[in-house]
Parts: C-alpha cells; structure tokens; sequence
C-alpha cells in the first residue's frame, strides 16, 4: 500500500485497530526504522485526540515520544512512533516466563500508569498487545532498564474529570480485559486500568483467562454478558478464597475498595509486588534480619503495613515459584533485599543492580 507519508517508505502492515493502520515504516534519509498509525478513513478523529494525549503525556517513561504526526494528501491522520520489538504476547509465546519475570514486568507498567493517572488520563485499554518491550530480554534483570516496557495505544484514553458522567453508560476496552465497571456501564476511573492489568498478569501465566476457554456467542451483548459473569465469579473467586498468584487476592480487594475518582495508593501497591517478587523466588525466609520489611510510618503507607505484614509462613512455602534457584533470579533480588529497604523503594528505577 502506498502512503503519501514525505521522506517515509512504507515496509509492511505490523497491525491494525478498529479505526486504524500500523505500518513498519524507514525514513528514507537515515534508513532508521519506526511505527506508522493511520486512521482506516479520514477525519475520524481518533489519532488527533491520540496525539494531544501523548503530548501531554510526553517526559513519563514507558510512554513512546511522538516523532510527528500530519495528515496525507487523502485527508488521514497519521502518527509516527517508535518501533518496538515484541508485545507481551509475543513475548510469552515465544519463551516460558517465570513468575518473577511477570511482575517485575507488572510493576514497571504500573509506575508508567501512577505516572499517567497523575496527569489525569485514563488509558482504558490495558491488555498484552498494548504492553511492549523495546528489546529482546537477555536476562531478568534487563526488565529494569530505563524505557524497556512501553505502554502504547492509547487510541481509547480519556482524561479524567471529577463529577463527569461522560465515562458511564458505555463499554470501553477489550472484552477479554475490560474491568466489571466498564461490562456494567458504570463511572470509569483510576483503579479500572488496575484492574484490566491484574487480568494481564493472570492471562500472561498460561495464556488463558477463565472467559477465554469457551465459545462465545458471536454477538457483542451475549458475550459482554457472559464475560461479565466470568469476571465477577474469577474475582470474587480471587478475594474469598485467595485462589490466586501469592498477593493478587490481596491487589484485588484493594481495588475493590476504591470508589472511581479515588487516586489508588501506589506506594502500597508497589509494596506489594516488591513482596510478590521476593516471595516468587524463595527468599523469603533467607537471611530474616536482613529481609525485615520497614514500611514507610506516613498515614498513606499504614494500610500497607497491616495488608503486607498478614502474610503466613504457610501461605509463602504452598505458593513458591518452582524458579526461585535460578542463580539470576537469586542475585537480582537478594541485591535489593540485601541494600534497601521496602520504605527506601518509591520506585523500580530505584534499584541498581
């Protein structure tokens, strides 16, 4: 297909939304590669409204920089981004993923989103195509690298604005990763793209959500309500009887808790997952003085105390990963047990391997 895109040469399709193209794309001059999203028609609107979301979102790491956006000759709006190497499903095809590796990779995604929900945009399509990586993974520890998770597409985000009903009455996201709010038309806000998350994590684990084994209906009503359902019984499955990866029972209820304008806690959450990972690879009980956690005493971080500190010897020793010898997993996070402690840790950028 030829674009009329100046000093940029069309190379393949790579992927497509409902409203839009990507192309793999080279700049003519400098033979630099990168991904060209095109609206389908002209004047739909959506790439525009994209590309002012971006800009306000530009310097927040893990959110891809715009290189330019215009319209063609036939009136289509274009945007030019960077080309990244593999989504998260890509990835999980193609090599196993321990579960250590998946929440790191949680947690990078979730310092992107504190980011963007603290600029009020909500992205409300967070599932595994739309998390990349910019690189291959040579090792766990890679994960870490400044801008190796991306978060992108963020054709469906909304900014958020208190007391709007605009956000209600209508589904938006990908049925497979929507939250309940969004199946049952209610108010949208932060703790929906938490949600849609811990359904990613779940789904990366073996491929598969609970809703995602049976034939759907064919028809968008029958099979949002039968999501619907799946999701509110996997939930409340997750909550009450803690059928769940180490904390995600516990992730769960927290979202539960909040009311849509709330901004969630992220110092607890990413508490949380430091918790997670450590458990992940059996270091839990190594060296005890040394991995005694000492969370932050402000009034924000005491729900966190209680919530992490509940956790029992039994619950550690039935849910370990079966990775945890893996010597590069042993380093990674017995160099952060060992030089800080859990209040010292505002952020995985704050780990230096």
């Amino acid at each position: 297909m030829q674009l009329k895109i100046p000093t940029y040469k069309i190379i393949s399709k790579i992927g497509c939304g409902s409203k839009h193209f990507v192309y793999k794309a080279e700049q003519v001059y400098h033979s630099e590669q990168f991904a060209v999203k095109i609206e389908k028609s002209a004047k739909i609107g959506q790439l525009e409204k994209e590309y002012q979301i971006l800009n306000k979102l530009q310097g927040i790491q893990g959110v891809p920089m715009v290189k330019q956006f215009g319209i063609t000759g036939d009136k289509k709006c274009f945007i030019i981004l960077p080309l990244f190497h593999c989504n998260l499903v890509d990835l999980a095809q193609s090599q196993p993923l321990s579960f250590s590796s998946l929440l790191i990779i949680g947690l990078k995604v979730i310092e992107i989103l504190e980011k963007v929900h603290q600029n009020n945009i909500l992205h409300l399509d967070i599932k595994p195509q739309n998390i990349m990586l910019s690189q291959p993974i040579i090792k766990q520890s890679d994960i870490l690298q400044p801008g190796f998770i991306q978060l992108i597409d963020f054709g469906l985000s909304q900014q958020f604005i208190q007391n709007s009903e605009f956000l209600q009455d209508i589904f938006i996201g990908s049925l497979n990763f929507a939250s309940r709010s969004s199946h049952n038309g209610e108010q949208l806000g932060y703790k929906d793209d938490l949600e849609s998350l811990i359904y990613v994590l779940c789904y990366l684990q073996n491929l598969r959500l609970p809703w995602s084994e049976n034939k759907l209906y064919g028809f968008m009503d029958e099979d949002n309500e039968f999501i619907k359902k799946s999701k509110f019984s996997f939930v409340k499955t997750i909550i009450y009887q803690q059928k769940s990866p180490l904390n995600f029972s516990r992730l769960m209820s927290y979202i539960n808790s909040l009311k849509y304008d709330i901004m969630p806690n992220y110092v607890y959450i990413k508490e949380v997952f430091m918790q997670m990972i450590q458990v992940s690879n059996g270091l839990f009980f190594i060296n005890k003085q040394e991995q005694q956690l000492s969370f932050c005493t402000t009034t924000q971080s005491q729900q966190a105390n209680s919530e992490i500190l509940s956790l029992q010897k039994e619950d550690i020793f039935d849910e370990i990963n079966a990775d945890y010898n893996s010597e590069e997993n042993i380093i990674l996070i017995s160099n952060l047990i060992v030089k800080y402690k859990t209040n010292q840790i505002k952020s995985i950028k704050d780990i230096n391997l």
